[in-house]
C-alpha cells in the first residue's frame, strides 16, 4: 500500500507540472475512472471472506475454486470496460462540460478517462489474483509485484508525459498509458510468481454457476456500496468543480495526500480481515475480537500522527502538487490546499474506526449491513451537506471537505455499535454448508 501511495503521489506530482487545469482535469477523470471500476472491484472482493473462511474451515480446494470464479468475473468486467470505453468517455466529456473546467481541460480529462478504461483488463485480472493470494495469507507475492509495478509505472509515466528517453510526449495521456503498460507487466509477473494453475487439479479449475453465484452474492454488496459511495464522491467533485478549476486542483492534491494515511490503514485493515475470516471459519470468536483490537492498536497511533503532519505542514504538502505561473492564483491554490489538509487532519481518528470496523464486519460475513450503512451515511450526510455548503452558503472546497467529518464520525459510531452488538457472529458464510455436511 505504501508503494501504491507513492505511485499516485508521484503520478499526480508529474501531472501537476502541466498546470492546475491539467491537474484538475486528470483528478476529475481519476474519480470517474474509480467510479467505473467500483462495481467489478467490489464483486472481486467478494472472494475475500469466502476464501479466508473456507480455508479456516479446512476446505482449501473450494477456497481456490472461488478464486478461479473471481478471475473469470474479472475477465468479463475488464472486457466490458474496454468495449464501452469510447462511449463512456463521451459521457464524461459532457459531464465535465457542466463544471468550470476549460474546454481544453475537458478534452484532457476525457482522453485520460478513455485510455484508463481501455487498459483496465490487466488491472482487474491482476487484482483478482492478488486478492485471492492475500485472502489465502500469501501477502508476499502481491507485495513483490507491487514493488516492481509501481516504480515501473512512475518511470513509464515520466517518459510518456514529458517525452524522455525517446518516448513520445503525450502529456496527461502518457500518465494513463504508462499505467496501462505497468499493469500489463504486473499481470505477467503475478502469474509467473504464483503459478496458480499448477496448484490444483482440473476439477477445481472448472467454472460452476453455483460457485459463481456465491462470489457474486457476497461481492455484489461491496460493488453496490463502492459504486454508490464513489458516485457520491464523483458528485462532490462535480460540486467542487462548479466553484472554479483551481478548487478542483486543490481537491485532487488533497485526495493524493490523504492516501498517505488512508492506504496504509487499508493495508492494516486488510491484514486483520484475512485473520478475522480465518478465525470465523474456525469458530474462534475471541481470536476475532483480539485481531480487531490489534488492528486498532496499530492503526490509531499511525493515523493520529498523520493528522499532526497534515495540520502542521498542510500548505507545504499541497504546494508539492499545485503549480501555476500566476503568483496570485498559486497563493489562492495553496490556501485552499492548506484548508483541505486541515480537514484531513480532523478525519483521522474517525477514519481509523471506519476502516477497521468495515473490514472486520465484511470479513465476518456481515457485508449486507456494511453496504447499507455506508450508502446511507454517504447519501444522507455527505451529499446534502456539500450541496448546502456550496449553493446555500457560498462555500468552497475547504468547507466541503470539513463536512465529510460528519459522515466519517457518524459512520464510525454506527460500525462500533454494530460490532459490539455481536450480530456479526450469526453471519458466518460457511455455516450452512458445514451443518449440512455434518448432518
Amino acid at each position: 500500500m505504501l508503494s501504491f501511495t507513492m505511485k499516485g503521489f508521484v503520478d499526480t506530482l508529474m501531472v501537476g507540472q502541466l498546470g492546475t487545469d491539467a491537474l484538475g482535469a486528470v483528478g476529475f477523470a481519476t474519480v470517474a475512472t474509480w467510479f467505473a471500476l467500483c462495481f467489478p472491484w467490489g464483486i472481486l472482493r467478494g472472494q475475500r471472506p469466502l476464501v479466508s473462511q473456507y480455508r479456516g474451515a479446512g476446505d482449501r480446494a473450494l477456497a481456490f475454486s472461488f478464486g478461479v470464479h473471481a478471475f473469470a468475473l474479472a475477465l468479463i468486467s475488464g472486457l466490458l470496460l474496454v468495449i464501452f470505453s469510447a462511449p463512456l468517455a463521451d459521457v464524461f466529456r459532457h459531464f465535465s462540460s457542466t463544471t468550470e473546467l476549460s474546454v481544453a481541460g475537458q478534452e484532457i480529462g476525457a482522453s485520460y478517462f478513455r485510455i484508463r478504461l481501455m487498459w483496465m483488463l490487466p488491472t482487474l485480472l491482476t487484482f483478482a489474483v492478488a486478492e485471492y493470494l492475500r485472502s489465502a495469507g500469501n501477502t508476499r507475492v502481491p507485495m513483490v509485484v507491487d514493488l516492481v509495478v509501481h516504480p515501473l509505472n512512475i518511470v513509464l509515466n515520466y517518459a510518456l508525459i514529458f517525452g524522455y528517453w525517446g518516448a513520445p510526449e503525450l502529456g496527461a495521456d502518457g500518465a494513463a498509458l504508462g499505467t496501462g503498460f505497468a499493469d500489463l507487466a504486473g499481470l505477467g509477473l503475478i502469474f509467473f510468481l504464483s503459478k496458480p494453475i499448477q496448484k490444483f487439479n482440473k476439477e477445481n479449475m472448472l467454472l460452476r454457476w453455483s460457485r459463481m453465484k456465491e462470489v457474486i452474492k457476497v461481492g455484489w454488496t461491496g460493488g453496490i456500496q463502492f459504486s454508490l459511495e464513489n458516485l457520491s464522491f464523483l458528485s462532490i467533485t462535480w460540486i467542487v468543480g462548479k466553484t472554479d478549476d483551481v478548487a478542483l486542483a486543490a481537491h485532487q492534491a488533497g485526495i493524493q495526500l490523504v492516501h498517505l494515511s488512508l492506504l496504509p490503514a487499508v493495508a492494516i485493515g486488510d491484514a486483520g480481515s484475512v485473520l478475522i475470516g480465518k478465525f470465523v471459519g474456525e469458530f474462534r470468536w475471541e481470536a476475532v475480537r483480539r485481531t480487531l483490537r490489534s488492528t486498532l492498536q496499530i492503526m490509531i497511533p499511525f493515523m493520529m500522527s498523520m493528522a499532526v503532519i497534515y495540520l502542521v505542514f498542510g500548505r507545504e504538502l499541497a504546494g508539492i502538487f499545485l503549480k501555476n505561473d500566476d503568483p496570485e492564483i498559486l497563493d489562492y491554490a495553496l490556501d485552499l490546499g492548506k484548508g483541505v489538509m486541515a480537514a484531513c487532519a480532523l478525519w483521522q481518528l474517525g477514519d481509523a474506526f471506519q476502516v477497521a470496523f468495515r473490514f472486520a464486519l465484511r470479513a465476518a460475513g456481515d457485508h449486507i449491513w456494511v453496504m447499507w450503512t455506508g450508502i446511507l451515511c454517504t447519501w444522507l450526510l455527505s451529499i446534502p451537506l456539500a450541496l448546502a455548503v456550496v449553493y446555500w452558503f457560498d462555500g468552497n472546497v475547504i468547507h466541503v471537505w470539513f463536512t465529510w467529518a460528519a459522515e466519517i464520525f457518524v459512520g464510525a459510531a454506527i460500525f462500533l455499535w454494530r460490532w459490539n452488538s455481536d450480530a456479526w457472529m450469526k453471519k458466518r458464510l460457511v455455516q450452512d454448508e458445514l451443518e449440512g455436511s455434518q448432518a
